[in-house]
């Protein structure tokens, strides 16, 4: 994908949301709902106007972040190499803060959004596009599975993202499900701790199996 294009589709997510949270602002109650627990139950709240304008800012900070990175990565570890990829990332993540957002302002207006199961479809196709191009992000120190062991090695960094990827997709998979097939809670948490743990777990062994840890010499005069 273009950064021209890239720039467009999220200026037009962004542009979307502000103008809904413009046009329902009026009618809006003066407690916004912005968080809901596993059982659809709204359980916070945050008052006008912060409770309208922080997902729409939230898309906001998230392309400006993600414009940023290209600028400010060190030499050696720069995103030129996977610039498709990053504007791939930065549509998806900007076009899932502004579907939330949205959602966010239909549920507080009063209409009858499951929001549980929309999210927990959102959040596993978001799981689901990151998985799938995953494999083909460089080393670099902003996106992707960042542990010693993957930055200190290319092989690491690459074969770790390829398991990764795999297991963003399955677990993407199974969230998406989970909307439609309500899952136990105990599963839902299992699948956070396989997607934290297992990538870092297996670049520490296949860094001590490809490099390594013996100790350096030391430098001798």
């Amino acid at each position: 994908m273009t950064t021209v294009r890239t720039n467009v589709l999220c200026l037009i997510f962004i542009a979307i949301t502000i103008a809904v949270s413009a046009y329902l602002y009026p009618t809006l109650p003066e407690q916004i709902p912005t968080h809901w627990n596993l059982a659809g139950e709204v359980d916070d709240y945050t008052p006008k106007p912060w409770g309208v304008l922080i997902m729409p800012l939230a898309a906001v900070f998230v392309f400006v972040i993600m414009k940023l990175i290209p600028v400010i990565s060190p030499r050696g570890f720069r995103t030129d190499q996977f610039r498709g990829v990053l504007n791939i990332f930065t549509v998806t993540l900007v076009g899932f803060m502004s579907a939330v957002a949205l959602l966010v302002l239909l549920a507080a207006s009063g209409r009858n959004v499951h929001m549980n199961e929309m999210i927990f479809a959102g959040v596993g196709l978001l799981f689901i596009v990151l998985g799938n191009y995953l494999g083909k992000v460089r080393k670099n120190f902003f996106i992707g599975i960042r542990t010693p062991w993957t930055l200190a090695s290319d092989e690491v960094w690459n074969r770790t993202h390829r398991l990764g990827g795999w297991i963003f997709v399955l677990i993407g998979f199974f969230l998406f499900l989970n909307a439609f097939i309500r899952f136990p809670e105990g599963w839902l948490i299992g699948s956070i701790v396989v997607v934290a743990l297992v990538p870092i777990v297996y670049s520490y062994v296949l860094y001590r199996k490809v490099e390594g840890f013996e100790e350096e010499s030391p430098d001798t005069d």
